[in-house]
């Protein structure tokens, strides 16, 4: 919560509605014509519109429970590195449909499964069956891939290079070739994985026929940085982040023990450090080049079904910018969500709508089978927290044709000395302030500039690539620029007002001129710049202002380079400018489609919200004894606990990880079953549906924090009308 006295802003008299924003701003298909904008505030759709396409009620789709069987190959690459690969298919003759995962996790940090792409369903004790138990007794066969210098394969890691693009093209025609395989192959998976297929898709293999990343990239340069500014955690793993698991799987208790030595720790050479300074300034180098497919994917001639959440805090919603780039092409499906990377838990907040959504596409491009795959493009859009967005809160979704939306129009606002964004720009000034790393742990209690709208007179949508003008003058050789927009509620009866992150702009002045072209940055000359942003989905409600704040730092990004005495921020006609995308046609439905099977029918009562506080001894990035602590406690039979929702609160910023655990019959604790690790140092939260009967303990691991943080712990029930438990 902000402060609503502490962070006055001079609005400069700024009464203007979004009416007025729209008719004095947008440009319409039709000369002279005023634009269509929605007539709101929208409320959920009656019964006679249409609703929000529930994937469960697909009919058509493939079924079976065919007895399975499982082959390991190894395969000789161009340069003979033997890659190793695991196929799942019915046991029975056939030429099956094929799904190909490949990954640098298999046997460190994921199972060759397909459990991280596919938490759900579950089997009878609770355990997801993964992309192999729930497709290959339908009739496919799944083809689980080690990249070369991870799990069993040979090799150096190669971090998405030419000998990954060589390698994975190889894979997939090798995999249509099969006797067992219909020729037709489809790629998937979550993060690093979800950036596998954008670069088969780049390598135009023979039978590739459709991919389905989820927060993937095309680029390596979108792993590190944004503008030139890094990326909290995810720049450090191409760094030596990735190696560090190559290396783990040589040592004892890894699978490669004793296999393989000639390979350990040969992937250093081609760490993203062999960039050298470029890694502090963040300009795009050689390095990047070799590992940059966004234009081959762009072009790709397949259909794609893009997913990914705008406020993903490991792989940055900057990644889709290739799938943005294909302009809309046809065939092509979009899920864009509010939802974090879900570590630990799910890759898309979307319960089994996403195994019946994945399902139908497969079903479609692989098994050539005639069935519904839903709306082009759905944004699911939601009117909870920025922390209760990211983990899952639903309100609606927005149906459309394709991406960029189809009546996207764009609303253009200057910032004013004074404080405010007004639709056409007031006379020249400059704001200023001092940058400081505070924003790393707030990123309202720190140095910066605020422009703050009028109050929304209509709810409107927020849809596509966001572009900034930044007219500014740093005093430093180097500095972050960042630039974030926050959606801000109307004050309530204390003055408080609360601000939710939308989209976020940055730039180091020194790549002002391209990514690839550094120029120092004279101290006080004026700059023309613009940096990029992130895509954005959002519903701007009645009410509410929109908010561009200019910092140095913020808990998003690395604050090695925050700190400038004076950063002047220039306004007026020939000063800094905003255009925001609108759509001025949303297609809003309820998105109130089941995110489980096998619901209870009647609502009860959810069990009683439980607190507590544990204090893990030290802080560091390994579980330890020393770096962790628990709470157990009870879920009771006899209640309707459709959610629990565990979240912490450190007492000083610290970078805290959960994770949920629950005790078996011989007394013993199972392995993680839902866990939180976003990277916020002010919070954490994770959420689990229908936890059964028994007892359970959160593991507070003090990640990134001082010795003896003590943590405070809420846990939730939500029961299936969405109600919390007393307390």
């Amino acid at each position: 919560m902000t402060s609503m006295a502490a962070r006055r802003i001079m609005r400069s008299g700024l009464a203007l509605g979004l009416a007025a924003l729209l008719l004095g701003t947008f440009t319409s298909p039709i000369a002279g014509a005023a634009p269509k904008k929605p007539k709101g505030p929208q409320e959920p759709p009656a019964a006679s519109e249409p609703a929000a396409f529930d994937y469960t009620k697909v009919a058509g789709l493939s079924d079976g429970d065919r007895e399975t069987v499982k082959e390991t190959f190894e395969i000789p690459m161009h340069d003979d590195v033997e890659v190793y690969i695991e196929v799942t298919r019915p046991k029975e003759d056939g030429a099956w449909p094929t799904i190909l995962e490949s990954s640098p996790y298999h046997g460190t940090l994921a199972d060759r499964e397909g459990t991280r792409i596919l938490p759900e369903p579950r089997d009878d004790d609770g355990n997801p069956v993964g992309l192999t138990g729930y497709f290959a007794p339908k009739g496919y066969a799944v083809v689980m891939m080690d990249l070369r210098g991870t799990g069993l394969s040979a090799g150096c890691l190669d971090h998405l290079g030419p000998n990954d693009a060589s390698d994975i093209k190889q894979v997939v025609e090798w995999a249509a070739q099969q006797d067992w395989s219909n020729g037709r192959v489809g790629m998937t998976g979550h993060s690093y994985v979800g950036s596998t297929p954008s670069l088969g898709a780049a390598m135009d293999p023979d039978g590739l026929e459709t991919i389905v990343p989820s927060a993937g990239l095309a680029r390596m340069y979108d792993h590190q940085f944004q503008g030139g500014v890094p990326y909290f955690l995810q720049w450090a793993g191409p760094m030596f982040a990735y190696e560090q698991i190559a290396l783990e799987r040589h040592l004892p208790g890894g699978e490669s023990f004793g296999k393989n030595q000639e390979d350990t720790g040969c992937g250093l050479p081609n760490s993203s450090l062999t960039a050298g300074e470029a890694q502090l300034s963040g300009q795009y180098t050689h390095w990047h080049a070799e590992r940059d497919w966004t234009f081959e994917a762009s072009q790709a001639d397949l259909p794609v079904f893009m997913v990914h959440g705008v406020n993903d805090n490991a792989a940055r919603v900057a990644g889709m910018e290739w799938f943005t780039q294909r302009g809309g092409k046809p065939g092509d499906k979009l899920w864009l969500g509010q939802w974090d990377h879900g570590s630990g838990c799910c890759p898309t907040r979307r319960g089994i709508q996403w195994t019946y959504a994945m399902h139908a596409w497969f079903d479609k491009h692989l098994a050539q089978r005639d069935v519904e795959t839903g709306p082009d493009t759905e944004l699911f859009l939601s009117d909870g927290t920025f922390s209760g967005a990211r983990s899952g809160d639903r309100t609606a979704i927005h149906n459309d044709s394709q991406w960029p939306t189809a009546s996207e129009s764009t609303l253009e606002l200057f910032p004013t000395r004074y404080g405010g964004l007004e639709t056409a720009p007031a006379p020249a000034g400059t704001s200023s302030f001092s940058g400081d790393p505070g924003g790393f742990n707030d990123p309202q209690d720190t140095g910066g500039v605020d422009f703050v709208t009028a109050p929304m007179t209509e709810d409107t949508v927020l849809a596509g690539q966001p572009q900034l003008d930044l007219v500014a003058s740093v005093t430093v050789p180097r500095v972050h620029l960042i630039t974030t927009l926050y959606d801000e509620s109307p004050p309530d009866e204390d003055g408080n007002v609360d601000r939710r992150r939308i989209s976020q702009f940055a730039l180091n002045p020194e790549l002002r001129s391209g990514l690839s072209t550094p120029s120092p940055a004279v101290p006080g000359r004026v700059y023309d710049m613009s940096p990029t942003g992130f895509a954005m989905a959002h519903n701007l409600r009645e009410g509410h202002r929109l908010v561009m704040r200019v910092t140095a730092s913020d808990p998003d990004k690395v604050p090695t380079f925050a700190v400038d005495p004076q950063i002047t921020v220039v306004t007026g006609p020939d000063g800094t400018a905003l255009r925001v995308p609108v759509v001025t046609e949303p297609a809003l439905v309820e998105d109130d489609v089941p995110f489980e099977l096998d619901a209870p029918g009647e609502v009860g009562p959810a069990q009683e919200t439980e607190r507590a506080s544990v204090t893990p001894p030290l802080g560091g990035p390994e579980r330890t004894p020393a770096t962790v602590a628990y709470h157990e406690f009870e879920v009771l039979d006899d209640f309707d606990n459709a959610e629990l929702i565990v979240g912490a609160v450190p007492s000083s910023p610290a970078d805290i990880d959960l994770y949920l655990q629950r005790q078996q019959a011989d007394g013993t604790w199972s392995e993680d079953l839902a866990s939180g690790a976003s990277g916020e140092l002010n919070m954490e939260q994770f959420k689990t549906s229908r936890p059964q009967p028994g007892k359970y303990r959160v593991e507070v691991h003090n990640w990134l924090g001082a010795p003896a943080t003590r943590v405070d712990l809420t846990l939730t029930y939500v029961n299936s009308a969405g109600e919390p438990g007393e307390g």
